[in-house]
């Protein structure tokens, strides 16, 4: 089974000042592997891909063409989501076991309750359920919120009525598709440099060794302009081949977001909302993952890991492999000896 929270940052984790209760997540962790993630994207679609004629269950994520689904929607409209769902009939079997379960907008609780009756009337080889609450509240009132940290406690209980009707030798996997930070203040460089500058995947980048020269000696100025560090360009190719073409990248400090805008302040207030259209290797920009269950060891630390290792570990899990994985797979060292 594998639970993907949108937004779940590491610090929700990881940091005891947010007091964010999720005994549910952290029993898993303690009975299991956990790890910061550096990256962004769905680490657990490309696993949807490959079925190996095992019988899927899919709550909530994109796609239709499994024993079980309860597809995304754009809008999350329940009765759009309803009229795309499989087994027919599911929706009325589902509401005799939760009368509350038919509503105008499709949450984390309608994810929760279609994967209990899943569990409960059937066997699927492999659930997959996404919930989206925790970054939808980040969207509108930041990216560490008390109403985001309410979001995943929440999010904890109906993780913890879901394990209650889990197998006993399931593996289980709590995994993210980015962390977050908030727009605190917006960085524009081409008006900065008075020059063309270019601003793609979260960096300040360009293609002129004489305009990457200019910005090596901002970073000295100690003034306040936001940005922070150079990116080496092989980390940057390695990412992004498109960016091959610069010469050098460079970051901004936590809570400033970079912007192509050409007027406006050099450096002026942003909306102080959650983003995560950033460089993924950002020191305090970090999602989870966390798996336990049969077989795999208690209490690992595996520290940080890249985004890509999660897609081919859980293919591991279920015995396939993703052939075309360009990471590595952490399966073998999570396994008891």
């Amino acid at each position: 089974m594998v639970i993907s929270i949108d937004g779940f940052d590491a610090r929700f984790l990881n940091d005891p000042s947010l007091h964010v209760k999720i005994p549910n997540i952290r029993a898993l962790a303690r009975k299991g592997a956990s790890a910061s993630v550096v990256g962004i994207g769905s680490p657990a679609f490309d696993l949807l891909a490959d079925e190996r004629g095992l019988k899927v269950a899919n709550v909530f994520f994109p796609g239709n063409s499994f024993a079980w689904s309860f597809p995304e929607m754009a809008g999350n409209q329940f009765d759009e989501i309803a009229q795309k769902s499989r087994p027919a009939g599911a929706i009325e079997k589902i509401e005799t076991m939760f009368p509350s379960f038919e509503k105008q907008l499709w949450d984390d609780s309608s994810s929760a309750q279609a994967a209990n009756w899943i569990l409960a009337t059937g066997a699927p080889d492999l659930l997959v359920v996404h919930l989206t609450d925790v970054e939808s509240e980040q969207k509108t009132t930041g990216a560490l919120s008390v109403f985001a940290r309410e979001a995943l406690e929440n999010d904890d209980d109906l993780i913890g009525q879901i394990l209650s009707k889990t197998p006993k030798d399931a593996v289980i996997a709590i995994v993210s598709n980015h962390g977050a930070e908030n727009a605190n203040y917006v960085v524009r460089p081409a008006v900065l440099l008075q020059a063309p500058v270019e601003v793609e995947e979260g960096l300040i980048g360009t293609s002129d060794p004489a305009l990457a020269e200019r910005i090596r000696k901002l970073m000295t100025d100690h003034k306040r302009h936001g940005i922070s560090r150079e990116v080496p360009m092989t980390d940057v190719r390695a990412r992004y081949p498109k960016l091959s073409r610069w010469v050098a990248a460079f970051d901004t400090l936590p809570n400033y977001m970079p912007s192509p805008e050409e007027k406006g302040p050099a450096l002026g207030p942003g909306t102080h909302l959650a983003v995560w259209n950033l460089w993924p290797e950002r020191p305090q920009f970090r999602s989870v993952f966390v798996i336990a269950g049969d077989g795999v060891q208690s209490n690992k630390k595996l520290g940080e890991i890249d985004i890509r290792d999660i897609g081919p570990t859980l293919a591991n899990a279920i015995g396939s492999k993703l052939p075309d994985a360009k990471a590595k797979s952490l399966w073998p060292s999570l396994r008891k000896d």
